[in-house]
């Protein structure tokens, strides 16, 4: 009877500080720590800025021996302690685990994708050979070796369940997080669809500009092409027309932009673009014909097509 009252009795190891290591020892001891329960050295760091962390809770005498032999062996003070009875405590069992002033269980780094230490009692079986045996041929503690990274919380450095599992001692949620990250993701995809869309808006008049300067610029190759025609036709006869008929042209000319050529006095041609092509008003463009030692010459600065629409040659020079 008093053997199976021990055998009932549960324990928790417990890290205690060492205040007067120096920096190396401290360091040696971070490093070794972050090897043994395979957590960065900043977490491992965190622990011993505690004055005492909890590894395992409600364990029987001889796991928490090995745990104790572990621990030791990489450097840390630790110690056992006898808990209280449950019949010896109104509080229910994870009140008990919230309340102790003891600390924050880690985790259990002998198996892979455990709860949190402390939440259920161990099931494993210590007998198999002693912790000397655990080490490698590197000297490095095989017992987390089947742990998974990603099982560890980002967070605080608890051992989930899973990588998916919600940490039940800081809280995290990967699943949360994942969600506040597609968020973001997608209102940046909205703010960048928006600056596009802006940024089209604002661009729209210079490319409509853009686009009717080049269909009138192109469309007026004809006038060009009608003004080379009656330039030959002086040439050719010294006769300066004062209509069409004269030139032996078309009475009509027209294409896309322009509604009509026509030449008058003195063979003045006068190209009149249509509304559709200036913007809503119907503009002119005006060769103007002149004789330089012995030929013809022209010049288009007259009419009212605006600047910004006429080629370059027929654009009046800034002062």
């Amino acid at each position: 009877m008093e053997k199976s009252i021990m055998n009932n009795k549960r324990y928790s190891v417990i890290i205690i500080n060492k205040p007067a290591l120096d920096a190396e020892q401290t360091s040696s001891l971070v490093t070794n720590l972050s090897k043994l329960f395979k957590i960065s050295e900043e977490k491992a760091r965190g622990i011993l800025q505690k004055d005492q962390f909890v590894i395992k809770q409600k364990i029987d005498r001889q796991t928490a021996e090995k745990y104790h032999r572990a621990i030791a062996q990489a450097g840390a003070d630790c110690r056992i302690e006898e808990e209280a009875d449950e019949e010896d405590t109104a509080l229910p069992e994870i009140e008990e685990i919230k309340t102790r002033s003891a600390g924050i269980p880690l985790g259990d780094p002998t198996r892979p994708g455990a709860d949190l230490l402390g939440q259920q009692q161990s099931k494993l079986d210590l007998s198999m050979q002693p912790i000397e045996s655990s080490r490698d041929k590197n000297g490095n503690n095989k017992i987390l070796d089947e742990i998974k990274p990603e099982n560890f919380c980002p967070d605080c450095g608890t051992i989930r369940a899973s990588a998916d599992s919600i940490c039940v001692h800081c809280g995290y949620d990967p699943l949360a997080q994942m969600s506040s990250v597609n968020r973001s993701r997608s209102i940046k995809a909205v703010a960048l669809i928006i600056i596009l869309l802006a940024a089209g808006f604002l661009a729209l008049p210079y490319y409509q500009q853009f686009e009717q300067r080049r269909q009138i610029s192109n469309d007026l190759e004809l006038a060009f092409a009608t003004r080379n025609q009656v330039t030959e036709f002086i040439n050719r006869t010294n006769f300066w027309p004062n209509q069409n008929i004269d030139a032996g042209l078309e009475k009509n000319i027209s294409n896309r932009s322009i509604k009509s050529i026509e030449i008058s006095d003195n063979a003045l041609i006068t190209v009149t673009l249509r509304a559709s092509a200036g913007g809503g008003t119907e503009h002119t463009l005006i060769f103007t014909p002149n004789t330089l030692k012995g030929h013809v010459v022209w010049n288009c600065l007259k009419g009212s097509l605006p600047m910004e629409l006429r080629p370059d040659i027929c654009r009046a020079q800034k002062p």
